[in-house]
């Protein structure tokens, strides 16, 4: 039987807040070794913090550069890739000139030509590119998908969801910043002092889920934002966005920061924190067919279906969910890629990726124009 030779593996930033999540799956999966780790000062302290133990990383080669670091350890066989959104394009150039394989965060960056050179890096580099989206791992996901795929649910008609959480600019000050969200500064509209790079930015998921199922592209979306929640935010936290798939699919979608952080800050580390209400992250989404429909609770385990409009016949899935687990399956994924040399196709690719970067910018133009934007 042959032994998995681990991947080493740097850890840039750890700005993002997936970051630790993925920084702990890999210190206790025998499939990565972390050697080494970058950061600044003040995010050492927050971690340390967080983490509630001051020797935390007394174990690993830390740096306060992520150049110094690559610069140091030429065996690194992968990077996360975790600083703010803006820092995103000079960590993806270190890995590229090094050849060291990397796992971007869920938004690499929304500047589209930034985006082209990551592809032209990614293609002449030849590294492995691992986008962290791990909600298309989930088993609900998987249940909506295959449920439209199967034509129980007949004709989709439309599809409604939302991802609300936590604005986390009180324990991550760079996501209220709009040069370090969004990558540059550009004012929502004329006359409004808010800024692109809030909770739409942050929350891709809707538009890549919504992508993933309906096997379609968005073909025109309408946006509006409604007054924020929270007077010391700079950019949106309250959103919704009305849009057409080519398909023909209506969907409606609102990725806000609609649950306050004072009722989460005392439960948001805890364990059980998925039992609480509010809870600190909500996914739902509510699929129409012409045959019947879906109602579910994408970051719970509970997915109800209405399949027969006739006689309401219905059932309740229970699905566990574990988001520990999801990211450990990617990242096992990618290791295993990594280690055989073989060809990785991603659950989702870099240039497929981009695609919903650009529908997110088409929901800013449309907030500032006022009207649709076609795709």
């Amino acid at each position: 039987m042959s032994t998995f030779k681990p991947i080493k593996v740097g850890i840039m930033g750890f700005k993002n807040g997936h970051v630790t999540g993925m920084f702990d799956a890999m210190r206790f999966n025998p499939m990565f070794e972390v050697v080494a780790v970058s950061f600044d000062a003040k995010t050492r302290n927050l971690l340390e913090e967080r983490y509630g133990d001051a020797r935390l990383f007394d174990k690993y080669d830390v740096f306060y550069n992520d150049a110094d670091m690559v610069k140091s350890h030429p065996e690194l066989e992968l990077c996360v890739c975790g600083g703010s959104n803006a820092e995103h394009m000079g960590q993806f150039r270190l890995c590229a000139e090094n050849k060291i394989n990397a796992i971007m965060m869920k938004v690499p960056t929304l500047n589209i030509a930034e985006y082209d050179e990551m592809l032209r890096l990614e293609k002449e580099s030849g590294i492995k590119v691992s986008i962290e989206l791990e909600m298309r791992w989930y088993a609900a996901v998987e249940r909506v998908k295959s449920l439209i795929k199967s034509g129980v649910l007949g004709e989709i008609t439309a599809i409604n969801a939302y991802n609300y959480s936590h604005f986390p600019l009180w324990w991550n000050k760079w996501m209220n910043q709009p040069k370090e969200i969004y990558g540059s500064v550009v004012p929502l509209r004329a006359g409004d002092s808010r800024f692109r790079g809030g909770a739409m930015t942050d929350h891709p998921h809707l538009f890549d889920l919504v992508r993933y199922i309906t096997e379609s592209e968005f073909e025109s979306v309408y946006t509006e934002v409604a007054p924020n929640m929270r007077e010391n935010s700079a950019v949106e936290d309250m959103v919704y966005i009305i849009g057409r798939m080519k398909n023909g699919v209506i969907v409606s979608l609102d990725p806000s920061y609609a649950n306050r952080e004072y009722e989460q800050s005392n439960v948001i580390y805890a364990k059980d924190r998925l039992s609480h209400y509010p809870k600190s992250v909500q996914v739902e989404m509510s699929v129409c067919g012409t045959k019947g429909g879906i109602i579910s609770d994408l970051y719970n385990p509970n997915t109800t279906e209405q399949l027969r409009f006739e006689d309401y016949e219905y059932r309740v899935n229970p699905r566990f969910y574990d988001i520990s687990g999801t990211r450990k399956m990617y990242m096992e994924e990618f290791a295993r890629a990594i280690r055989g040399g073989t060809e990785y196709k991603p659950a989702v690719s870099m240039a497929e990726h981009k695609k919903t970067m650009q529908v997110i910018n088409a929901c800013y133009e449309s907030i500032s124009t006022g009207k649709p934007v076609n795709l």
